[in-house]
């Protein structure tokens, strides 16, 4: 029997796909509102754009799960490591970095949530980005960490174009 590679980036959205469709196989059966948590984690969502603008890693570091993965719009990986010290050699210089929308998805009796939406971000001299993302917050021991994020950039609508 042949063994295909292991190829992480179908993992990663096969790993999302399962997660959107728990997240609405939960939202179904839970009928209470999770109004308390949803602040919270949207406050966590805010803390985590204001330190990538700031490039404030020593926040990010207390965000973020020790197993965290970040999935750009390119479809590069990197780790928690990686990308904070992308951050501290000023790899990336947002003038602009927030949220547009948010959605959150509690799973999992409220131990994890799926947060997806749209954001923009400007990086210095470069033009306006806008995508849509998706992250995964775990709660552990101490505190909510944000263990997963993957971005898409939104293009121009095309629907008008008369391409053959």
């Amino acid at each position: 029997m042949k063994t295909l590679p292991f190829n992480k980036h179908v993992f990663a959205a096969s790993l999302l796909v399962c997660l959107v469709n728990l997240a609405s196989a939960e939202n179904h059966l839970t009928s209470a509102p999770h109004s308390e948590l949803k602040a919270t984690l949207l406050e966590l969502e805010n803390q985590r754009a204001n330190a990538i603008k700031q490039r404030d890693t020593l926040a990010l570091r207390k965000l973020m799960d020790r197993y965290y993965r970040h999935v750009e719009s390119r479809g590069r990986v990197r780790s928690k490591t990686e990308l904070l010290t992308a951050l501290e050699r000023g790899d990336f210089r947002f003038q602009l970095y927030e949220n547009e929308s948010t959605e959150i998805q509690v799973l999992d009796s409220g131990k994890t949530a799926v947060i997806a939406g749209v954001f923009r971000s400007q990086q210095v001299g470069s033009k306006l980005f806008r995508g849509r993302y998706v992250r995964v917050w775990v709660h552990e021991q101490d505190g909510w960490k944000n263990t997963f994020h993957q971005a898409t950039e939104i293009g121009p609508d095309k629907s008008d174009c008369k391409c053959n």
